[in-house]
């Protein structure tokens, strides 16, 4: 049960992320900043992040939001 309650909440995270990307200002996502990476993927994305357009940035977090809204509404 409280596992289906973490994974919901973690899924609406998701969600808000995506709100974030398509409704945030462009200064607060211009000055978002990631952490540390722990692999090689991680690595890519927060080089892509970091480096590039606001218009990217936006495409990217959308796709990390649904991609997260998506997995853990799979399996909650």
């Amino acid at each position: 049960m409280w596992l289906k309650i973490l994974l919901g909440i973690i899924a609406i995270l998701g969600i808000l992320l995506m709100w974030f990307s398509v409704f945030g200002k462009k200064k607060a996502i211009d000055n978002m900043s990631m952490g540390g990476s722990f692999s090689l993927f991680e690595l890519i994305f927060d080089l892509l992040i970091e480096f590039s357009p606001t218009l990217v940035k936006r495409i990217l977090l959308f796709i990390l939001g649904l991609a997260i809204a998506f997995v853990f509404t799979i399996y909650s």
